[in-house]
């Protein structure tokens, strides 16, 4: 059993080695890209305005059981994914989570602390840092790191983040990478980054909406994850399928348990100190 585990290995590293510089990102893939990710926007318009359910949950009554008894609930969307472009494929994953007694104003409390993100996200994420910030918007920079067998690839990227209230208990958050640069010889003393859209394409392009409402007492947190990376074809393909089928679940779900522990902790420490005001008050109240 270990022979045959080593030998998949060594076949899977030995058929992606000669393959890591993959070149550039092309046009074709570029528009199949565009056009997905304004499918996935059309979608997304047709939950904020009612013609959908808000919340991806809501459209299976099991999945919103699974929710709330305390699962993390994680699937792919489409039929076959990753999706085929030419020569790329994407990658789109939803995921949905519950927070019990938390509150939209945690989850903005968590989302904007950067300084905090290197902690909650270990440890993938190494770095995040605010660039710039509006009323409505944010742009930020997060370097992360990620090891998988015996490939490690960094990645520089910067994103524009817009949240959006509904209405006082549903939101929501579009993420964009605006900027993907692959970090050659990460950790080493000639470590560099490459131009965007150059390198192995392990990641190409990304996005993220997110939707959240507060119901029940609690905070329902959903994010979908749509991801563009080179094209693997032939046996290294095959190789890798179970990985491609398994690793985005793994992240994503991991991402939103991390998401959710920082949100509880969060709340946690608002009724706290909400407790101690009472406390405090109850103590100045004179007794009649």
């Amino acid at each position: 059993m270990r022979f045959r585990s080593a030998l998949l290995l060594l076949l899977i590293v030995s058929a992606t080695a000669g393959s890591l510089h993959a070149g550039e990102l092309d046009e074709q893939t570029l528009a199949a890209w565009e056009s997905y990710v304004a499918s996935v926007k059309l979608h997304m318009q047709d939950r904020l305005v009612g013609k959908s359910p808000f919340l991806w949950a809501d459209e299976d009554p099991i999945r919103m059981r699974h929710l709330d008894t305390g699962e993390i609930v994680v699937e792919p969307i489409g039929k076959g994914n990753p999706i085929s472009v030419p020569h790329g494929f994407i990658h789109h994953w939803i995921g949905a989570a519950v927070i019990p007694g938390a509150t939209i104003q945690d989850l903005s409390g968590v989302v904007g602390d950067y300084s905090k993100y290197s902690e909650i996200y270990r440890p993938t994420l190494i770095k995040a840092e605010l660039l710039d910030a509006t009323r409505d918007e944010q742009r930020v920079s997060i370097l992360w790191v990620q090891r998988v067998l015996l490939v490690t690839a960094a990645f520089y990227t910067e994103l524009d983040s817009n949240c959006f209230a509904l209405n006082s208990r549903q939101g929501y958050m579009n993420i964009y990478a605006t900027r993907v640069q692959q970090i050659e010889h990460y950790g080493q003393r000639d470590e560099h980054r490459l131009a965007p859209d150059e390198g192995s394409g392990y990641v190409w392009r990304l996005a993220t909406f997110a939707r959240f409402e507060e119901r029940n007492g609690g905070l329902y947190l959903e994010l979908e994850v749509v991801g563009l990376s080179r094209e693997f074809s032939g046996a290294t393909r095959f190789l890798l399928q179970p990985l491609l089928s398994r690793l985005p679940r793994q992240l994503l779900s991991a991402k939103l348990e991390q998401t959710r522990e920082a949100i509880k902790s969060r709340a946690n420490e608002r009724l706290t100190h909400y407790e101690q005001i009472r406390d405090l008050l109850h103590r100045r109240t004179p007794s009649p």
